[in-house]
């Protein structure tokens, strides 16, 4: 079966259910933007244009990252509540529920339940530990936060201060598995129009794309960088054309279904090839946060969360609906678990100091890219917080020696340093690098507390241009997307249709199941990194 496939046509509303088995999603109709309802989208999606003949020159602000300032009638394609509309559409809820709804339901979770807008919603203090604190994952998080009150706004009224407003849309084929167990994440950014100094809020759904050929590996997924390749040659108007077709449609003709769908972000899909993790919706908040009564918690502060998309039978009328569900955020463990902090007796605390010396071969590697530090765990979501806090919380280098009116903790930081040692690297690393560098994979890391850090053997993560972003409400990239993640995204497209130049062929023959992922564990990934 040959695989390579580039779509050239626009969206077309029609349209046709992808086959999966295990599915959040059941077969239903829609309608769009630039409606063709009359023309079958099976019949326009799947006539292959002229493929690729040799591997391109890829523009970043093309085929990387489209923003409203690059690529402004691309931004029109993908209003929130068309994007909700189309998720909630595949999962077949459309009876039970809008996509406000949707949207107002997921924001209360942010209030506590007994001022909830929502009282069947999932709200912050769902679970607490002995101390009635909220937590997840059983480690604490802030509850309330004042973006709660984005329950009773309106996110799809251009005219609102809460309008949710599309900002880019995002090519990270680069973390497509080496397996090609999946075949990249694909995501689109939302800012919150009001942008004031104390009410910033951003949304990323980031959705995972399946391999429709896992026993093929990565050589399937050819067809999807063909195609985001191939948007470095057309103009505007082709560019938002093509990519409607793939976040609705998809690239039918190569098995690939639409990027929108509700199992792309779900907990887990499990079906004829087995179990796979999916993606996520990251939410990067300054809303500012309110004191609670009793508890001693910070003022007004950044702080990023993940959700995953599910599904619930207690929609009205016991009809089933979708909703975010809140996860970890991931290769962020949490802040105390460094430090002498934590309650010796929890089991975590002595498991995260032993688990974590099998991180620091890759954390101290040899190689001056800032590309090939990475944080991985055979047991890594066990010790994954509910959050990720720009301030010393999620600073791990402060937490494992704090500089100010703390206790180190001599023992983790003999144990790193002793690793070093048997790595033979104590001369160019120190724990305190060690720890900077995992600082960089957590999501408060890569967004602002490494910028400028020395991360020990010379090398420095990137300074910032604006604090706490990398895309801002206006579009503007930061100088770390600009001048170290993009490169090296664009190096590895560049260099998977290289060696993919005289095409891929592939003949279905071993059972797809023994292919899938067995677990939400990070796995290798073309571009080295599992997050930025």
């Amino acid at each position: 079966m040959h695989l390579r496939h580039v779509s050239k046509f626009p969206f077309i509303a029609g349209v046709m259910c992808v086959a999966a088995s295990a599915s959040l999603a059941a077969c239903v109709d829609g309608s769009a933007p630039g409606d063709l309802s009359g023309v079958g989208a099976e019949e326009l999606a799947a006539e292959g244009g002229q493929a690729l003949s040799a591997p391109l020159d890829v523009d970043p602000t093309r085929s990387l990252i489209l923003t409203k300032v690059t690529d402004p009638e691309a931004m029109t394609r993908f209003p929130l509540q068309f994007v909700l509309d189309q998720l909630i559409m595949r999962a077949g809820t459309g009876g039970e529920q809008t996509a406000l709804d949707l949207y107002r339901r997921w924001w209360d979770f942010f209030n506590k339940s007994e001022v909830a807008q929502f009282p069947d919603a999932v709200h912050c203090d769902d679970q607490t530990d002995s101390e009635d604190w909220p937590t997840l994952n059983g480690y604490r998080i802030t509850c309330p936060r004042r973006e709660g009150r984005l329950a009773t706004s309106d996110p799809f009224d251009p005219s609102s201060p809460d309008f949710m407003e599309p900002i880019a849309v995002v090519n990270r084929f680069d973390l497509a598995p080496q397996d090609g167990s999946h075949c990249g994440e694909y995501r689109i950014v939302y800012g919150k129009k009001s942008a004031g100094i104390a009410d910033r809020n951003l949304i990323i759904i980031e959705a995972q794309l399946p391999n429709p050929h896992p026993e093929c590996g990565i050589d399937a997924c050819l067809p999807v960088a063909e195609f985001w390749a191939r948007l470095s040659t057309l103009d505007a108007a082709q560019r938002a054309q093509e990519l409607e077709t793939f976040f609705t449609v998809g690239l039918l003709d190569a098995g690939f279904g639409p990027v929108l769908h509700p199992d792309n972000f779900a907990d887990a899909v499990h079906g004829p090839a087995g179990h796979r993790a999916t993606g996520q919706i990251r939410t990067n908040q300054f809303m500012g946060n309110p004191g609670a009564p009793g508890q001693v918690q910070p003022g007004q502060i950044w702080q990023l969360r993940e959700f995953k998309i599910a599904k619930a039978s207690d929609g009205p009328n016991g009809g089933e609906r979708l909703y975010f569900k809140p996860v970890t955020v991931k290769e962020n463990p949490f802040g105390q678990l460094f430090s002498t902090n934590f309650d010796p007796n929890d089991f975590r605390w002595t498991w995260f100091m032993d688990d974590f010396l099998e991180s620091v071969d890759e954390l101290t590697t040899a190689s001056s890219d800032i590309n090939d530090i990475h944080l991985k765990g055979s047991r890594q979501a066990l010790y994954n917080a509910g959050q990720s806090t720009v301030d010393g919380s999620n600073d791990y280098a402060d937490q494992l020696d704090p500089l100010v009116n703390g206790t180190p903790n001599t023992f983790l930081i003999q144990r790193i340093n002793d690793e070093l040692v048997r790595l033979g690297r104590d001369t160019i690393f120190s724990p305190a690098d060690v720890a900077n560098r995992a600082t960089t994979q957590s999501c408060a890391g890569c967004h602002q507390l490494s910028a400028d850090k020395s991360l020990g053997n010379g090398v420095t993560w990137p300074g910032q241009s604006f604090p706490f972003v990398h895309i801002r409400e206006d579009g503007v990239l930061s100088d770390a997307l600009t001048g170290s993640f993009l490169p090296h995204r664009e190096g590895v497209l560049e260099a998977f249709l290289a060696d993919h130049a005289d095409g891929s062929t592939c003949s279905p023959t071993t059972n797809a199941a023994a292919f899938a992922v067995a677990s939400d564990e990070p796995v290798p990934t073309l571009g080295g990194s599992t997050t930025h």
